[in-house]
């Protein structure tokens, strides 16, 4: 019973896998083609745009495969075996007629005609499988295939797609500014100075970057200020590339009107 049990979750794993795995690459390549055909242009990573759907995919479609598509596979592949075991072919189509199900629920019928084919790929798949096993030989090129596709496709479509602009200065000032509601807000948006007065303080703020490689910044923000005798200085800098913005350091006291500039 033991050995039994071990043969089917053997099958039916190797038989989720590969299903999944197709049908999530499938949906990854037709959607990417859709959106070709609607007149869109290829992203900059557009090999990255596919594989992230990929995964959105392989993890609902595994879910539903894992969960509905193994529960009836089993209950069919029990009556099968029980009361037809030489009629595989009718108990495909049926597996196929329980695949609607979800589509008529949603009243989809696109839904219902994909579940349709999904089930029946698993059931033909699944079959393939259990020969396989039964004849003592590997069932490994169904992982195999999927991946290689998987990675050729991704390599292609990187290859193939439109190279990213420089991220320059600017660029990475406007990145390091782009939040709001920190001490940054107050500084130029751009390389520059700006001088002002409030509360009697006059404030001189300067924002510059320098470049630390090929697309790495140090961007800095600087403030002096005085009033009468008294008088301050105040520097943040970042190190800023095209995805993130890190602190980097920083000297002086925070002017003490910054308070209420902020405020305003």
């Amino acid at each position: 019973m033991e050995s039994e049990k071990d043969y089917v979750i053997l099958r039916k794993t190797i038989t989720t896998l590969s299903t999944s795995f197709i049908l999530a690459y499938l949906l990854a390549i037709t959607g990417l083609v859709q959106q070709l055909t609607d007149g869109e242009e290829l992203s900059y990573h557009t090999g990255n745009d596919m594989a992230g759907w990929f995964l959105i995919h392989l993890f609902y479609v595994g879910a539903v495969i894992a969960v509905y598509g193994n529960f009836v596979s089993v209950i069919l592949d029990a009556i099968r075996k029980k009361w037809l075991p030489n009629m595989r072919w009718l108990f495909v189509f049926f597996h196929g007629i329980l695949g609607l199900i979800n589509g008529l629920f949603f009243q989809d019928t696109y839904l219902a005609y994909y579940g349709m084919a999904a089930a029946m790929l698993y059931a033909c798949i699944d079959w393939w499988v259990e020969r396989r096993i039964d004849r003592e030989k590997s069932t490994k090129v169904l992982l195999i295939i999927p991946l290689i596709l998987l990675l050729l496709s991704w390599s292609i479509l990187e290859a193939i797609s439109p190279s990213l602009p420089p991220f320059t200065k600017k660029d990475a000032i406007e990145f390091a500014t782009s939040g709001e509601g920190t001490d940054i807000d107050l500084f130029p948006d751009k390389v520059g100075t700006w001088k002002g007065t409030f509360e009697g303080y006059h404030v001189q703020r300067s924002t510059r970057a320098k470049k630390l490689n090929k697309e790495l910044y140090l961007v800095t923000f600087e403030e002096n200020w005085t009033k009468g005798k008294r008088k301050g200085h105040y520097v943040m800098s970042y190190k800023v590339d095209r995805s993130s913005v890190s602190g980097y350091g920083g000297s002086g006291t925070t002017p003490p009107y910054y308070e209420k500039v902020l405020e305003q």
